[in-house]
């Protein structure tokens, strides 16, 4: 799975995994391939992540009864997030950052009646 939660000193982060080495991919130089040939009675392709065009190589080599088509990481990432799932990012920070608060806020409470 190249999606992950990875153990940082500050907490738990979000990044992503290389499918191939394991390595940590940048949406820079990050690719995502998927199988143009899927049937369609699964109506998706499964994503496979390589952190650059070796690693995309040697992933499409595993399979090779497949044809692979590819995207970059970033461009992929924007689509998902903008266009497919319609997130608007300033509002998830500020919920977050409001979450924070009140949860700070309690933290204090509880505190003070201690």
């Amino acid at each position: 799975m190249p999606f992950v939660m990875e153990l940082q000193p500050e907490g738990f982060v979000p990044a992503i995994r290389c499918d191939h080495c394991g390595e940590s991919v940048t949406a820079e130089t990050g690719l995502v391939l998927w199988s143009i040939d899927v049937p369609a009675s699964l109506s998706a392709a499964p994503i496979l992540v390589a952190c650059d065009q070796d690693c995309a190589d040697a992933l499409a080599a595993r399979y090779p009864e497949s044809q692979f088509a590819l995207l970059a990481l970033d461009t992929y990432l924007v689509t998902l997030v903008e266009d497919s799932l319609s997130i608007d990012a300033d509002a998830v920070r500020q919920r977050d950052a409001l979450a924070w608060a009140i949860e700070q806020t309690r933290d204090e409470v509880d505190q003070a009646l201690e």
